[in-house]
């Protein structure tokens, strides 16, 4: 049984964020089977650089401005690591939305070599709280043992993670804010209510038959739009509804960003410290309060800010 110091589990852009803060000592475990998983709110890609790679890396602009004013946040930004690009011009109503691209001009997705020769693939099926330290039990069922472990896995595999390591039970009940979502025409807009994502029909095609897009050229507006409403909806579900899964539900690219996630109205990551110090979560579940629209920018803001 191999004893690892210090682990990350997740390839996403929330491991990504905190690899980057000086925290490269950490190994990372990832699973990489690039397979959609379902189930009610819930929509994640389960591979490398999880849902970032599927919507693109979009950042609200002003928020991303308002944050630069707290240091972490604008030391982070100061390496580089990726650009913040236009998508709509400043003609534009709803030029608020960017995107980060890489040194190529193209959206940024994240890949096994950003995270320096530390990521292996593996698939964390269970984690156990011993005494000393802790035990994580992959799904080939090999045992390695760590001493922290920061969980940078989405909302509905950090619920499963939980469910399989007996941190909750079926009957838990699951709590969390989110909007609704879906795509209107530009000309029924309202900034006020909603919050806008450009959708060009080129780039709907291209995510209906590759799931992604390579890059965005500034316009100044598009006849399709992705709509995020201003206002949440808290839902409360049991865990066991919850690990049914959606098999053949069909989402059509609509994403959701969770927050505010609770079990049995305990703050999800105040809920895994009572369980241990030695483990940390992050993810848009632990960001207190939902935001209609790109979520990226609260989550680092997070990520530094509470690590």
């Amino acid at each position: 049984m191999k004893h690892i110091n210090k682990l990350i589990i997740g390839s996403g852009i929330s491991s990504f964020v905190y690899f980057k803060s000086n925290f490269k000592k950490f190994k990372i475990f990832s699973n990489d089977i690039k397979k959609v998983f379902k189930s009610n709110n819930f929509y994640e890609y389960d591979s490398i650089g999880g849902n970032s790679n599927i919507w693109g890396g979009y950042i609200n602009f002003k928020r991303h401005k308002k944050f630069l004013k707290n240091k972490k946040y604008k030391n982070f930004f100061n390496q580089n690591l990726f650009k913040i690009s236009k998508i709509f011009n400043d003609k534009s109503k709803l030029s608020n939305t960017y995107c980060f691209t890489d040194k190529n001009d193209e959206i940024f997705r994240l890949k096994k070599s950003y995270f320096e020769n530390k990521l292996t693939i593996k698939k964390v099926k269970k984690i156990n709280i011993l005494k000393k330290n802790l035990q994580i039990i992959t799904s080939d069922n090999k045992k390695f043992f760590s001493n922290k472990i920061v969980l940078c896995i989405g909302n509905l595999n950090l619920i499963k993670l939980m469910h399989e390591s007996n941190w909750i039970n079926s009957n838990d009940i699951i709590s969390f804010d989110d909007g609704s979502c879906n795509y209107v025409l530009n000309i029924f807009t309202n900034s006020k209510l909603n919050y806008y994502i450009p959708m060009p029909l080129k780039f709907i095609i291209e995510k209906l038959l590759f799931n992604k897009s390579k890059s965005y050229k500034s316009t100044s507006d598009t006849f399709i739009l992705q709509k995020f409403s201003n206002f949440a909806t808290n839902y409360k579900l049991k865990c066991k509804n919850i690990m049914k899964m959606d098999k053949n539900k069909i989402r059509y690219f609509l994403s959701n960003h969770i927050a505010n996630l609770k079990i049995n109205n305990i703050p999800v990551r105040k809920f895994i410290k009572k369980k241990s110090k030695k483990i940390d979560v992050y993810c848009s579940g632990t960001v207190r309060t939902y935001l209609p629209g790109p979520v990226i920018q609260d989550l680092i803001f997070d990520i530094l800010n509470n690590r």
